[in-house]
């Protein structure tokens, strides 16, 4: 069903009401897509598992009809393997050890995706533990799943670590998809595959029956292919109004954050500000600002993982011989040939290293450090209507803001090239996300 390719949450409902289409018809279609495209030795490796009750639930759906205020029915998302389902799926974060686990419960927002008639397809393949297993893990690696493959160029690091929820977006396996970010791990994908990564300020949703990494840091959000349908999955996993797209830059201060600029590569210099031109041109002036790095963020993961882990495993999962943090890394060591093959260094060194109970003195001053980055990072974002970055930084997980990419095209290698945009608040972000994507937004399909 070559209609799907690219369809809208908007195009794929109408379709719906003029019975053009039914849910049943359009999860089959993307199945048989999944089994083209995605599994076998030449796949994309991007989805672990399809949903055993995808087909029954599309049947149910198209029977009952949309329900009021129902801004995702029928829309068939991916989840990636973090996410916990009371269901036939495993929820393993990717991992062997907990590759036989079932959940308990739905995770939060997916009880919210199946409250606004979203329909679950399956759960996608990830840097394992969300790349908090060891340093130098290749991105969407899992001991799981085998690594993902970069639709665009094969031999390119695909990114983490919502690497296969953001492939199987661009690879037009379904609708939409959630990932989850603690240092750029909606964004990195984002940009690398072509579509739109929002990233919601931390704590606009609910983080319970997420595999964590830090719950100071950790958010989920929704790949897309337009900032409409990030607008709508926004709308729906928040119970409010979808943002309206503001398209007039004229007027409007953009912030342009410079940092790690002599770190930067040419081309990525030379297309960043090829686009500030563009937004110059439709009416924007452009305030170039110097916001730095944090280096404290790994250390807040160190400390937050082992009490955030223990205390899922303890109320999220069925699996009574892995309960713990130490039982994964007993279970790693026991099977060391297929779990470890490039190590667990981060796990043991929050095991060992960390008490599980928050109460270093570390951890306490990074906080308040944390408090002081906040007031620092808001002020300076507070005479701009949003600011693009140039590079990855993980200053805008460390402050809770949010941030969302832009696809603009292709660069080298036939690799995609985008923007990555932040603003004090999400209503804020997403708004001028319309606006931006109209003037400079370009995306490409994979090949």
């Amino acid at each position: 069903m070559e209609g799907l390719k690219e369809i809208t949450i908007g195009e794929l409902q109408n379709k719906y009401l003029n019975k053009e289409l039914s849910i049943k018809e359009v999860v089959e279609a993307y199945i048989k897509r999944i089994e083209k495209y995605d599994q076998g030795e030449k796949g994309l490796n991007s989805v672990l598992e399809i949903n055993p009750d995808a087909i029954r639930i599309a049947e149910e759906l198209d029977k009952q009809g949309q329900g009021k205020n129902q801004l995702l029915y029928g829309v068939p998302i991916m989840l990636k393997d973090n996410i916990a389902t009371a269901d036939g799926m495993h929820t393993s974060a990717g991992s062997l050890a907990l590759a036989d686990s079932y959940a308990t419960d739905d995770a939060d927002i997916v009880k919210k995706l199946r409250q606004q008639g979203a329909i679950i397809i399956g759960k996608t393949n990830m840097t394992e533990f969300a790349n908090f297993m060891t340093k130098n893990m290749p991105g969407g690696y899992s001991s799981r799943g085998g690594r993902v493959i970069h639709p665009y160029n094969p031999g390119k690091d695909p990114s983490g670590s919502s690497t296969g929820s953001a492939v199987a977006v661009t690879a037009n396996l379904c609708t939409a998809s959630i990932g989850t970010d603690t240092s750029n791990s909606i964004v990195a994908p984002g940009l690398s595959h072509g579509i739109v990564g929002l990233r919601p300020s931390t704590g606009v949703l609910s983080q319970k029956g997420i595999i964590p990494i830090s719950f100071t840091l950790d958010t989920a959000g929704p790949f897309t292919r337009k900032v409409e349908d990030a607008a709508t999955m926004f709308a729906g996993l928040t119970n409010t109004p979808i943002v309206q797209g503001d398209y007039n830059l004229r007027g409007k201060t953009i912030g342009y954050n410079e940092w790690n600029m002599d770190k930067s590569s040419k081309d990525t210099i030379a297309r960043t500000e090829e686009v500030i031109r563009e937004l110059e041109k439709a009416g924007a002036i452009v305030k170039r600002v110097y916001i730095a790095d944090t280096p404290h963020i790994l250390n807040v993961m160190k400390y937050e993982f082992k009490y955030g882990i223990n205390e899922y495993l303890a109320k999220y999962t069925k699996d009574a011989s892995i309960r713990s943090l130490e039982d994964i890394i007993a279970f790693n060591i026991k099977n060391k040939e297929k779990a470890l093959k490039y190590g667990q260094t981060h796990l043991v060194d929050s095991q060992k290293n960390t008490s599980g109970s928050l109460n270093e003195k570390l951890y306490q001053v990074i906080l308040k450090d944390r408090e002081e980055s906040k007031r620092k990072i808001r002020a300076k974002l507070q005479d701009v209507d949003f600011c693009i970055m140039l590079s990855y930084s993980s200053i805008l997980m460390y402050t809770g803001l949010p941030a969302i990419t832009i696809p603009c095209g292709l660069g080298k290698d036939n690799m995609p090239f985008g923007i990555q945009m932040t603003a004090l608040t999400d209503e804020k972000l997403i708004r001028n996300a319309f606006a931006v994507e109209k003037i400079v937004g370009q995306r490409v399909k994979p090949l």
